[in-house]
C-alpha cells in the first residue's frame, strides 16, 4: 500500500512538472511572437518575430511603432512580405516581380544616383557577373503615417561572382517609403543612407 501511494505521488508530481513546463513554454512562445518594448501613451513600440521561412532572405524580427489606438499589424505583415519579396526579385531579375512591388512613382537614391521606376528596374534586371546569394536584415523599424509607412533598417547582402566565385558583402543602411496603391502596399521610395563593402 505504501509503495502504491509513493507511486501515485510521483506520478502526480511528474504530471504537475510537465504541465508547468508546457505552460511556461507556451507563455515564452507568446512573448517571442510579440513583445511590447515601450508605451508612451500615444505610441507603442512592439517587437514582432517573423516566421522567416525564405532561405535566402533573413528577416528575424522588426519593431512596429504605431498609435496606441491604431492596430496596424495586418498592414505591417503585408509590408514585411513585400520587403521579403524585393531581394527575391533581384535574385530572379524578373521585371514582372518588380512591377508588382514598386509604386508607379517609385524613386531610388544611392551612391549619388537618382533613378526613377523604369531606370531602376532596368538596372536591377540587367546582366551582371555578380549574383545575390543571401540577404540579412537587422535593426528594422516600421512606422505608419496614415496611408504612408516608413521602414528603416540595415542589411547585409552577400554577393557571389559567377565567374571567379569571389564573395563580397555589402553593408547598407536604408530608409524605405511604402504607400497604398490599388489597395496594395507598394514600395514608393528607397534611399541608401550608408554603404560599405567587404571582399572575402
Amino acid at each position: 500500500m505504501k509503495k502504491t501511494n509513493q507511486f501515485l505521488t510521483l506520478k502526480v508530481l511528474l504530471l504537475l512538472t510537465l504541465s508547468l513546463s508546457t505552460l511556461i513554454a507556451c507563455n515564452n512562445k507568446t512573448q517571442e511572437k510579440t513583445q511590447e518594448i515601450t508605451d508612451t501613451g500615444n505610441f507603442s513600440a512592439l517587437e514582432i518575430l517573423e516566421s522567416n521561412k525564405t532561405p535566402t532572405v533573413d528577416i528575424e524580427k522588426y519593431v512596429l511603432i504605431s498609435n496606441s489606438n491604431d492596430n496596424r499589424k495586418n498592414d505591417a505583415a503585408e509590408i514585411l512580405n513585400v520587403k521579403r519579396q524585393w531581394p527575391l526579385a533581384m535574385q530572379s531579375k524578373s521585371t514582372a516581380a518588380f512591377d508588382s512591388l514598386l509604386s508607379q512613382n517609385f524613386v531610388f537614391t544611392g551612391d549619388g544616383h537618382l533613378l526613377n521606376r523604369k531606370d531602376y528596374i532596368s538596372n536591377r534586371t540587367s546582366t551582371s557577373e555578380w549574383k545575390i546569394t543571401h540577404v540579412k536584415y537587422v535593426n528594422m523599424t516600421l512606422q505608419f503615417f496614415g496611408n504612408i509607412a516608413l521602414l528603416t533598417y540595415r542589411n547585409q547582402v552577400t554577393n557571389e561572382n559567377i565567374n571567379t566565385r569571389a564573395i563580397e558583402i555589402e553593408y547598407i543602411s536604408w530608409a524605405d517609403v511604402y504607400k497604398k496603391e490599388e489597395n496594395k502596399w507598394k514600395i514608393d521610395a528607397a534611399h541608401v543612407v550608408d554603404f560599405r563593402v567587404e571582399n572575402k
